[in-house]
């Protein structure tokens, strides 16, 4: 049941955002995003900017909220 309602709004997401730090589960989830073509989002939990190689499937990574706001809101 779980399963189920949490893939029904994935599916109708126009895009995803990891927020660091995260479980195993949301990895997955926005892994699946990814390979669903949908623009996927990482926001790291530290100011150093030090990120696990395989972020670079992810549309960006953003070591800041700011700047992942100007990303999703350009004006």
């Amino acid at each position: 049941h779980i399963f189920g309602f949490d893939k029904f709004h994935l599916d109708r997401c126009d895009a995803a955002i990891l927020i660091l730090p995260a479980g195993r589960s949301c990895h997955i989830e926005l892994g699946y995003m990814i390979g669903r073509g949908k623009p996927a989002y990482i926001l790291l939990d530290n100011e150093e900017g030090r990120w696990d190689l395989m972020f670079q499937f992810a549309t960006g990574v953003y070591s800041n909220l700011d700047d992942l706001i100007k990303e999703l809101n350009p004006i």
